[in-house]
C-alpha cells in the first residue's frame, strides 16, 4: 500500500505542475520588457544582459589567429555533402513540396491550438497621438485609431481577454508623442505539452509517408 501511495502522490505533483501556469508579462513605456513567470521563479527575457567582454587583447588576437590556421586546415578536406540535396536526388522535388507543405500545415495549427488556452489577464494599451499642427495631430490620432482598435478586435475575437483597456488621445496641446502597452497572460504546461506532442505525431507522421 505504501508503494501506491508513494506512486499517486508522484502522479498527483506532476498533475499539479502541469496545472500550475506559466505567466507572461509583457510592457513597453519607450523599452520593451518581458518576464516569464512560473510558480516562484521569473525570468527576464527582454531586455537581454549584456556580457561583459573581460578578455585580454592579446587573447582575443591569438583566437583570431588560430581560427584562420583551423579554417586553412578545414579547407584541405572534402566537403561535406548537402544534407537537403541528397533528400532531393533521392525522394524527388514532389517529396520536399509536399513535406514542406506539411511542415507549414504544423506551424500555423501551433499559434491557432495555443490561443485556445492562452488566457489574456490584462491588456492595456495608452496612446498620446501628436503631430506638428493640430490638423497632423488629427490626422495621427485618426490613424491610430484605424490601426489599433481592428487589432484590438480580432485579439478579442482570437483570445479570451479578461478585462482590457485601450486609450488614445489625441495631444493638441502636448509636445511629444507617447504609448505605453502593457500585457499580462497566462498559459498552462499542460496544454503547451499537448500542442508540441500533437504536432510532433504530425511531423513524424509527414515523413513517415515519403516513401
Amino acid at each position: 500500500m505504501t508503494a501506491i501511495y508513494i506512486i499517486l502522490g508522484i502522479i498527483a505533483f506532476i498533475i499539479l505542475l502541469l496545472i500550475c501556469p506559466i505567466k507572461i508579462f509583457l510592457v513597453y513605456d519607450g523599452e520593451l520588457r518581458l518576464k516569464v513567470g512560473y510558480l516562484f521563479l521569473r525570468f527576464t527575457v527582454l531586455p537581454k544582459k549584456e556580457k561583459p567582454d573581460d578578455k585580454p587583447e592579446t587573447q582575443k588576437k591569438s583566437q583570431k589567429k588560430s581560427g584562420k590556421k583551423q579554417e586553412n586546415k578545414d579547407g584541405g578536406q572534402e566537403k561535406k555533402k548537402n544534407p537537403i540535396l541528397e533528400f532531393k536526388d533521392k525522394h524527388g522535388l514532389g517529396e520536399i513540396l509536399g513535406l514542406v507543405k506539411s511542415l507549414l500545415d504544423i506551424l500555423t495549427d501551433i499559434p491557432k491550438r495555443l490561443a485556445k488556452h492562452l488566457i489574456i489577464k490584462m491588456l492595456d494599451i495608452k496612446v498620446l497621438a501628436v503631430g506638428d499642427d493640430s490638423s497632423d495631430t488629427a490626422i495621427k490620432y485618426g490613424y491610430a485609431c484605424s490601426l489599433i482598435y481592428p487589432i484590438v478586435s480580432i485579439l478579442e475575437n482570437n483570445l479570451k481577454i479578461k478585462r482590457h483597456n485601450v486609450e488614445i488621445v489625441a495631444g493638441f496641446l502636448a509636445e511629444e508623442a507617447a504609448a505605453e502597452f502593457t500585457l499580462s497572460a497566462y498559459v498552462k504546461p499542460l496544454f503547451l505539452i499537448g500542442t508540441g506532442i500533437s504536432a510532433f505525431f504530425k511531423f513524424v507522421s509527414a515523413i513517415a509517408k515519403i516513401k
